[in-house]
């Protein structure tokens, strides 16, 4: 996917989103977090509860959204779902990427993947994981990062059925949330689940007061997005992850 990965401009490049239908989060806090010259253009997949079950189902949809992402000529698609792209584990996340590729004819990233990448990055081993999702699908993305040699040494969920009832969460409730149960000593990073909830108001606070990383669906996401492209990040991109040097997709 090379020649998708040249710019369409000198000064531009078109970042495509699958996007679950319920979600309406992750493009403000993508376009929040965009330098100049990048644009984001979604295609919806049928949504509506958080489980197990619905995450499966929302697979259904891929194919045809990344059919349609393609004809926009974008640079690179984001399968923005935490949850979807990790519920079949690191196979499926695999599977998931080379069909969006396949449909699309661009390169894919998908959140777990890219979660996965960014906490590497940041040398973490030992991680501090906070959701809203029910216990099962916690239990499953354990089982994911374990996969990936990643320690998770304390999860904490939120409980919410309702998919789009995740976004009404405030930075306070996740402040709030993230007190209530505080990562242990050994926990070396923390990751704040799901591309519906909202973080970049809660990042930087975290850092500060547990003065280790902090990482989220989204900022892993977007983080990843621009590695593909070789694109630093702006100022409005908030934690340790994005001050890290850049890194190219080849790197």
């Amino acid at each position: 996917h090379a020649a998708r990965l040249t710019a369409l401009e000198d000064d531009m490049a078109r970042i495509g989103l699958l996007v679950p239908s319920a979600n309406t989060v992750v493009e403000p806090e993508f376009w929040h977090m965009a330098p100049p010259g990048i644009t984001l253009h979604a295609a919806r997949m049928r949504n509506s509860t958080c489980d197990v079950e619905d995450s499966i189902r929302m697979l259904d949809h891929v194919e045809r959204a990344s059919y349609e992402l393609g004809s926009a000529n974008v640079n690179v698609i984001a399968f923005a779902c935490t949850a979807s792209s990790f519920v079949k584990g690191a196979d499926g996340e695999r599977d998931l990427e080379a069909m969006i590729e396949r449909a699309s004819g661009a390169t894919a990233v998908t959140t777990s993947g890219a979660v996965v990448a960014a906490l590497k990055s940041l040398g973490a081993r030992r991680l501090a994981m906070y959701t809203p999702y029910p216990a099962e699908l916690n239990r499953r993305e354990v089982t994911f990062l374990r996969s990936h040699g990643l320690d998770v040494v304390q999860e904490r969920g939120l409980g919410i059925a309702d998919a789009v009832a995740i976004a009404d969460v405030s930075a306070a409730q996740l402040l709030e949330f993230v007190h209530d149960a505080p990562p242990p000593d050994e926990a070396d990073t923390l990751f704040v689940s799901c591309t519906n909830l909202a973080t970049l108001d809660s990042i930087a606070a975290l850092e500060r007061e547990f003065d280790r990383p902090v990482i989220s669906s989204n900022t892993a996401t977007f983080w990843r997005l621009l590695q593909t492209l070789d694109v630093e990040p702006s100022e409005q991109a908030p934690g340790r992850l994005f001050a890290r040097p850049a890194v190219t997709a080849a790197g």
